[in-house]
């Protein structure tokens, strides 16, 4: 293959990158705001409080860290991505993971919840408690206790 082609694994762990911040930081917020306008009527676009807008960043920040150090954490130490298509090689069980079965999506639940706080996005924040509390966790459990069996039902 010629050094300026990238591979298919590559292609689709960039891509992955890419759509979930896309999906994150630009459309979760947009998408929030158009559908909060049509139940709550809001004049402005930030919180009207500094602080309020102020705590709501820190917690976005506080989200994003933990994301970027789970995801650097999957590559260095798991040798993989957090795309299913791409999973680690080895179960990571240091940094963050030592305390949670899943800080990658708790720090998109804390990046989601910060946008909410900023924007004022009152639904933004009912759908991440549906989200985190029906949907994600079940799903990972289940996941993970299949993948990894035994072991990781006794961590």
């Amino acid at each position: 293959m010629p050094k300026y082609c990238m591979s298919k694994d590559k292609v689709i762990e960039l891509a992955t990158y890419i759509v979930v911040a896309l999906a994150m930081w630009v459309v979760s917020p947009l998408l929030g705001k158009f559908i909060d306008s049509f139940y709550f009527h809001y004049p402005n676009v930030l919180a009207d409080s500094i602080s309020i807008t102020l705590f709501g960043a820190c917690v976005v920040l506080l989200g994003t860290i933990l994301v970027a150090w789970t995801v650097f954490l999957f590559k260095t130490k798991g040798q993989g991505t957090p795309n299913p298509k791409l999973p680690p090689k080895a179960f990571v069980v240091s940094g963050p993971y030592r305390l949670s079965r899943n800080p990658m999506a708790l720090g998109g639940l804390l990046t989601l919840l910060g946008e909410a706080i900023v924007y004022i996005l009152a639904l933004l924040i009912g759908i991440c408690h549906f989200v985190w509390c029906n949907r994600l966790l079940p799903c990972e459990v289940c996941r993970r206790a299949r993948i990894e069996g035994a072991f990781w039902r006794a961590i």
